[in-house]
């Protein structure tokens, strides 16, 4: 059995539930990913395949914002680094987990208050 290593709980997303983020990167191009799962202590992206070339693991991002879904608009200018990269399940586009730095104490209470809201919410009792 794998033991489980995430502090926080993880609200699971859908591409179809349509919540994506716009991404400062570290050449300072902005790229929208779809988000498939999100907590207080991180986000889980889709990106297109060609993102492996401008980013890597240990990079810091900013998420700038996330549109879509219900609002998340006190999620905004957050950093993030990336942990990992790897192909995606789907053809021609990549996942990658980002750990948020820096995110203010009432921010990440707010984004757990989410989280939970929505997971009752969606049936994600696990």
């Amino acid at each position: 059995m794998v033991e489980e290593r995430r502090l926080y709980p993880r609200l699971k997303l859908e591409m179809d539930d349509g919540y994506f983020a716009q991404l400062l990167l570290p050449d300072q191009e902005t790229l929208s990913a779809a988000i498939i799962n999100l907590s207080a202590g991180g986000i889980h992206l889709i990106l297109p395949n060609g993102a492996k070339e401008r980013m890597q693991e240990g990079d810091e991002l900013l998420l700038q914002n996330i549109l879509g879904g219900r609002t998340l608009n006190f999620l905004a200018d957050v950093k993030a680094e990336v942990r990992w990269i790897r192909p995606a399940a789907t053809d021609h586009q990549l996942s990658a987990g980002c750990k948020f730095r820096d995110l203010a104490e009432p921010v990440r209470q707010q984004l757990s208050q989410f989280v939970h809201s929505e997971r009752m919410t969606r049936g994600q009792y696990d």
